[in-house]
Protein backbone atom coordinates (compact mmCIF):
# COMPACT_ATOMS: atom_id res chain seq x y z
CA UNK A 1 0.00 0.00 0.00
CA UNK A 2 1.15 3.81 -1.02
CA UNK A 3 0.40 6.10 1.86
CA UNK A 4 1.73 8.74 -0.20
CA UNK A 5 -1.60 8.34 -2.43
CA UNK A 6 -4.17 8.31 0.89
CA UNK A 7 -7.51 9.15 -0.40
CA UNK A 8 -8.22 9.67 3.72
CA UNK A 9 -11.68 7.61 3.06
CA UNK A 10 -11.06 7.14 7.25
CA UNK A 11 -12.04 10.81 7.22
CA UNK A 12 -15.82 9.55 6.05
CA UNK A 13 -16.11 7.57 9.01
CA UNK A 14 -18.19 8.80 11.84
CA UNK A 15 -16.15 10.06 14.51
CA UNK A 16 -17.64 9.90 18.00
CA UNK A 17 -15.67 11.46 20.73
CA UNK A 18 -14.53 10.26 24.42
CA UNK A 19 -14.07 11.37 27.24
CA UNK A 20 -11.26 13.29 27.68
CA UNK A 21 -11.57 15.10 23.87
CA UNK A 22 -12.41 18.37 24.92
CA UNK A 23 -9.18 19.85 23.35
CA UNK A 24 -11.57 19.05 19.96
CA UNK A 25 -12.95 23.13 18.77
CA UNK A 26 -16.52 23.67 19.56
CA UNK A 27 -18.06 24.49 16.25
CA UNK A 28 -16.65 21.06 14.98
CA UNK A 29 -18.77 18.64 17.36
CA UNK A 30 -22.19 17.79 16.51
CA UNK A 31 -24.52 16.86 19.55
CA UNK A 32 -26.61 13.67 18.81
CA UNK A 33 -29.20 12.68 21.22
CA UNK A 34 -28.51 12.59 25.14
CA UNK A 35 -25.19 13.49 25.25
CA UNK A 36 -23.54 11.73 22.26
CA UNK A 37 -21.13 13.88 20.98
CA UNK A 38 -18.95 13.38 17.06
CA UNK A 39 -16.80 14.77 14.89
CA UNK A 40 -19.44 17.41 12.40
CA UNK A 41 -19.33 16.04 8.65
CA UNK A 42 -19.64 18.36 5.50
CA UNK A 43 -21.97 18.26 2.87
CA UNK A 44 -19.98 15.83 1.29
CA UNK A 45 -19.46 13.47 4.85
CA UNK A 46 -16.30 14.74 5.27
CA UNK A 47 -15.39 15.38 8.50
CA UNK A 48 -15.16 19.46 8.97
CA UNK A 49 -11.42 19.25 10.44
CA UNK A 50 -10.16 17.79 7.51
CA UNK A 51 -8.73 20.25 4.59
CA UNK A 52 -9.75 19.20 1.48
CA UNK A 53 -6.86 20.24 -0.50
CA UNK A 54 -3.84 18.61 1.25
CA UNK A 55 -6.57 15.38 2.51
CA UNK A 56 -4.63 16.57 6.20
CA UNK A 57 -5.89 16.78 9.30
CA UNK A 58 -6.13 20.36 10.53
CA UNK A 59 -6.32 19.79 14.15
CA UNK A 60 -3.69 17.11 14.15
CA UNK A 61 -2.46 18.13 17.75
CA UNK A 62 -5.74 18.47 18.71
CA UNK A 63 -7.37 15.08 16.94
CA UNK A 64 -9.64 12.81 18.98
CA UNK A 65 -8.17 9.56 20.41
CA UNK A 66 -10.11 7.60 18.63
CA UNK A 67 -8.54 9.04 15.62
CA UNK A 68 -4.76 8.63 16.85
CA UNK A 69 -5.44 5.23 17.99
CA UNK A 70 -6.49 4.56 13.92
CA UNK A 71 -2.79 3.70 12.73
CA UNK A 72 -2.09 4.38 8.94
CA UNK A 73 -1.33 1.65 7.27
CA UNK A 74 -2.59 -0.74 9.75
CA UNK A 75 -5.24 -3.25 9.73
CA UNK A 76 -8.69 -1.08 10.15
CA UNK A 77 -6.95 1.69 7.47
CA UNK A 78 -6.66 -1.15 4.64
CA UNK A 79 -9.42 -2.56 5.43
CA UNK A 80 -11.76 1.15 4.88
CA UNK A 81 -9.50 1.99 1.88
CA UNK A 82 -10.12 -1.63 0.32
CA UNK A 83 -14.04 -0.82 1.36
CA UNK A 84 -13.86 2.58 -0.56
CA UNK A 85 -12.16 1.09 -3.35
CA UNK A 86 -14.49 -1.49 -4.05
CA UNK A 87 -18.01 1.39 -3.75
CA UNK A 88 -16.17 3.32 -5.91
CA UNK A 89 -15.70 0.31 -8.83
CA UNK A 90 -19.35 -0.85 -7.56
CA UNK A 91 -20.43 3.08 -8.74
CA UNK A 92 -18.35 2.98 -11.82
CA UNK A 93 -19.68 -0.32 -13.34
CA UNK A 94 -22.26 -0.05 -15.68
CA UNK A 95 -25.45 -2.04 -14.17
CA UNK A 96 -27.42 -4.60 -16.82
CA UNK A 97 -30.75 -3.06 -18.13
CA UNK A 98 -33.76 -6.02 -17.67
Amino acid sequence: MDCRRCEAVCCRLPVWLMDGDDQVPGWMIDEDGPGGRRMAQNDEGWCVAIDPYHLRCTIHPQRPAICRQFEMGGNDCRSERQHYQRQALDLATPTPST
